[in-house]
């Protein structure tokens, strides 16, 4: 087990050496901001380290609170629901939806938290190739009775290899449907796509107000959107975030329980949380930043010659050669104080494992630069 021995930057120290760093998801690189760093010693001071208590009781402290209505300003919605995990949020997501679909679909490589969802309903379950529209179009097709209401679910974007979910390609696929439904894991897109961070709906151009409205199917809006995130990623504190319209956000809150029946996200936490919302609301330019590192870290390793997409996403996936090669690189690049990622398994990869190469708002240019021919020596 390695030992991170200080918060995650563009420098950050890893069992006692600290590296160029370029592995996790720390995006806007806000997890060692000072201002969220005194936000969440001042909530400390004042309200301790959490309320000890559900929400449906006494449970709801200030900074809580205030994480929701900045998340709900945000994204331009009614209202939000902040819980303690962003890995409960397709749990949350899905216990709005479970009586209005009737079967789900998931892509071959959908998180973790996707599948484990999955398995606490009674519903069938079937996947479908990878980003791959006509494969889910075949699965459909086989597997829906007459009038039943499917539910796709999806990465918006691929923790592994940075990918995008195809999702106007899906929701043409959904269109034949009535009462289909599709709903993201934006856990690695808010903060980081779209014009504004708001995340994949956004960067597909796909009108926000129709995320998270109701589990009602509506004839005049087509297919039924939804989406999570989570604050612990992009935004440097921790914690699930879902937005949306106040009685799709109420029904959320009432049937996954995670209101009434779990702990409140930690108060300062909470008020950390709330910092970056309003930091990055007044400063958005540290998303145009994030998305300009990405772009130069992909054009950076193409011309190395390795294959990489062109989604605007500060997360490159790499399968070069076999398991023991890309051990080989990453320990050689660690050697000479670069870090990346090597992951052997993970959802989204393959037998063999994956490189995974990540970027922030707050690398330099001369950081890339450093990555790059670290990279091209030990290739």
């Amino acid at each position: 087990m390695h030992m991170m021995q200080t918060g995650p930057g563009p420098r950050t120290t890893v069992d006692g050496k600290e590296y160029l760093y370029f592995c996790g998801t720390g995006y806007l690189g806000l997890q060692n901001d000072p201002r969220l760093l005194e936000a969440a010693c001042e909530a400390t001071r004042q309200f301790g380290l959490g309320t000890a208590t559900s929400r449906s009781g006494y449970g709801t402290s200030s900074p809580v609170a205030e994480v929701e209505r900045l998340a709900a300003n945000y994204w331009g919605c009614e209202s939000a629901f902040y819980f303690a995990s962003g890995y409960m949020g397709n749990h949350v997501v899905l216990s709005a939806l479970a009586e209005s679909v009737d079967a789900v679909f998931l892509d071959a490589y959908a998180h973790y938290s996707i599948v484990d969802a999955c398995r606490s309903f009674d519903l069938p379950v079937e996947t479908f190739n990878h980003r791959d529209p006509q494969s889910l179009s075949e699965a459909l097709s086989a597997s829906l009775l007459p009038r039943q209401r499917p539910l796709v679910m999806s990465d918006g974007v691929f923790a592994s290899s940075g990918a995008l979910a195809p999702a106007n390609d899906y929701l043409a696929v959904l269109a034949a449907y009535e009462g289909a439904a599709l709903c993201l894991d934006d856990c690695h897109a808010f903060g980081v796509l779209g014009a504004s961070g708001r995340g994949s709906f956004e960067h597909h151009g796909v009108d926000l107000d129709r995320i998270n409205q109701t589990p009602d199917h509506d004839p005049a809006t087509g297919v039924r959107l939804f989406a999570v995130g989570t604050l612990s990623k992009a935004f440097g504190a921790y914690g699930g975030i879902v937005c949306g319209s106040r009685v799709f956000i109420d029904l959320a809150r009432r049937s996954s329980h995670y209101y009434s029946g779990a702990s409140a996200p930690p108060t300062p936490v909470a008020a950390a949380a709330a910092a970056a919302l309003q930091l990055i609301a007044e400063n958005p330019e540290r998303i145009a930043r994030v998305q300009q590192n990405a772009r130069r870290l992909k054009q950076g390793l193409k011309s190395l010659g390795l294959t990489t997409d062109d989604a605007p996403t500060p997360i490159a996936g790499l399968e070069i050669g076999n398991e023991q090669n890309m051990r080989r690189i990453q320990q050689a690049m660690a050697a000479d104080g670069v870090l990346i990622a090597y992951s052997p398994e993970y959802s989204g990869i393959g037998p063999e494992g994956a490189l995974r190469i990540s970027v922030f708002a707050t690398h330099s240019g001369e950081d890339l630069l450093q990555l790059l021919d670290c990279l091209s020596r030990r290739l």
